[in-house]
């Protein structure tokens, strides 16, 4: 007969790590199946958990165990050198920043100067999400005033989640509305006195059962800063779906500025640190001014 003991907490499982991709101090950790996070659809080598290819991707780190002794750090997948920025504030890395201009597939390995892997993530691979009718995987980026979650929001203006999410606008919306209406004339007719109006999107996640693809909505769309393709959203619902369901449709409605216009992202000034232009050829070229590794796209 074998017995076995659980010796220890292993990091993972000291808190919900609030993220698709995720990043830990070993294989073991993104292995260990008592973690339910571990046990999604997405995040194995069968079902890596898709990227958009030739975008950026920001992610935060969590504060805990996260120190680096070098700001030399490299990022690798599947034995490829990936352009990308490193955020580091008192001697502990924050959020990791990249880009991929080929479909790759793999672990993500944060690395020294020695080469040695200080970090590991979930399985991921770097695709074009384009359908037939050219509707691609949506785009999120999110941020709060404070932090919150062992995620460190700095408030300034590099501190933010960016990342695409399996999911597609079909074009379904429709307008919320509160009438304030009253009885007028002899004839009684009815009037309206006051009408308030919210027009509202859904969008359809193929999360497969996959909760962190669940939790990281339901989190970072609570945050105070929280777009969906560049424009900024407030989550209608909470959301759930069926057991086993392929799918996830949620609701959001648009915030207004003081002028009835919607809100907009400006994504340049989040990745600022990580994006230069040429001026000699009229802004045409970005040079991806990463460390260790420069891109540039035309």
């Amino acid at each position: 007969m074998h017995i076995s003991f659980v010796h220890n907490v292993l990091f993972m499982q000291r808190f919900w790590y609030h993220s698709p991709v995720r990043f830990y101090k070993t294989l073991e950790e993104l292995e260990d199946m008592t973690n339910p996070q571990n046990t999604q659809y997405f995040g194995h080598v069968n079902n890596p958990y898709p990227l958009e290819v030739n975008s950026y991707h920001r992610f935060l780190i969590p504060n805990y165990q996260n120190e680096v002794e070098s700001e030399d750090l490299q990022l690798w997948l599947d034995e490829i050198q990936v352009p990308c920025e490193f955020g580091i504030l008192d001697g502990k890395l924050v959020r990791v920043t990249f880009v991929s201009f080929e479909e790759i597939q793999g672990h993500f390995e944060i690395k020294n100067e020695l080469g040695e892997t200080l970090f590991y993530s979930n399985c991921v691979r770097f695709l074009d999400s384009t359908d037939d009718e050219g509707r691609k995987h949506i785009r999120i980026a999110t941020k709060h005033n404070y932090n919150r979650g062992l995620f460190t929001f700095l408030g300034d203006n590099h501190d933010w989640m960016v990342t695409s999410l399996p999911g597609y606008c079909f074009g379904q919306f429709d307008i919320d509305e509160d009438v304030k209406s009253a009885k007028a004339g002899k004839l009684s007719s009815t009037v309206i006195n006051d009408a308030w109006l919210e027009e509202n999107v859904k969008y359809e996640f193929a999360i497969y059962g996959d909760n962190n693809i669940l939790s990281f909505i339901t989190v970072h769309s609570t945050n105070n800063e929280f777009y969906i393709d560049g424009t900024k959203r407030t989550r209608k619902e909470k959301p759930e779906y069926e057991e086993f369901s392929p799918t996830l449709t949620m609701k959001f409605s648009n915030q207004k500025d003081e002028k009835g216009m919607n809100i907009f992202l400006d994504e340049e000034k989040i990745f600022e640190d990580v994006m230069k232009q040429v001026l000699g050829n009229e802004l045409k070229t970005i040079i991806y001014t990463f460390k260790g590794l420069d891109a540039i796209k035309v």
